[in-house]
């Protein structure tokens, strides 16, 4: 189909990347996509998170417990770890070392001090040290 478009005053109008032909936009006021995703759906994150949080029941020491399958299957990775299985190993140290970091980063330092705070701090304990000098000579 040959390009029809209306000249006007000696321009065409511009169609190309970005500029569909007028023809072919959505009209105002209507959507493209008039029935969108139906409320109420999830997405996988959500779908996953609530997997992880389901409750599942485990035999722990000869007795019957309920836990999260999350810390199920924590605890079944832990078990193999230990069991001796290599692959385990090295996936369960791996869970535990990025934890730690996470951790470590998360956590603040003791005292955080600026540069600036810890410029007073010295002038006031040389001041000090001069009142005490003072003091010892007299």
């Amino acid at each position: 189909m040959a390009r029809e478009a209306k000249v006007e005053s000696g321009l065409e109008p511009k169609i190309g990347r970005g500029n569909p032909p007028k023809h072919t936009q959505f009209p105002k006021g209507k959507s493209g996509n008039p029935q969108g995703r139906p409320k109420g759906t999830k997405n996988l994150r959500t779908l996953v998170l609530e997997a992880a949080r389901h409750p599942v029941t485990v035999e722990i020491g000869g007795e019957h417990r309920k836990i999260s399958a999350l810390q199920a299957t924590t605890l079944q990775l832990a078990n193999k770890a230990a069991k001796g299985d290599a692959k385990s190993m090295v996936e369960f140290l791996d869970w535990v070392d990025e934890i730690e970091t996470h951790a470590a980063a998360a956590k603040p330092a003791q005292f955080p001090l600026s540069d600036q705070d810890i410029e007073v701090l010295q002038a006031a304990y040389e001041r000090l040290k001069q009142c005490d000098a003072d003091k010892t000579t007299e």
